[in-house]
């Protein structure tokens, strides 16, 4: 069972807009959508808790090392 890193709430959300934002600008890159449905797109896969969305995939990621290290 996965446990959580223990960092600070603001931390947290901040980690989570950044990853949000950065997956939505890798997703618009050489793409025809343009940047806002692409954020729309992470934003609606990030709330589902979808693996497509960068920022839930960044985030399992950083778990799953955190869980390693331990």
């Amino acid at each position: 069972m996965p446990r959580a890193v223990d960092v600070s709430p603001s931390r947290r959300l901040d980690m989570a807009l950044r990853n949000i934002c950065t997956g939505a600008t890798a997703a618009s890159f050489k793409n025809r959508k343009s940047i806002q449905d692409c954020l729309a797109d992470e934003i609606l896969r990030a709330s589902r808790g979808e693996m497509e969305s960068a920022a839930v995939a960044k985030k399992d990621e950083l778990e799953r090392i955190a869980m390693s290290a331990r």
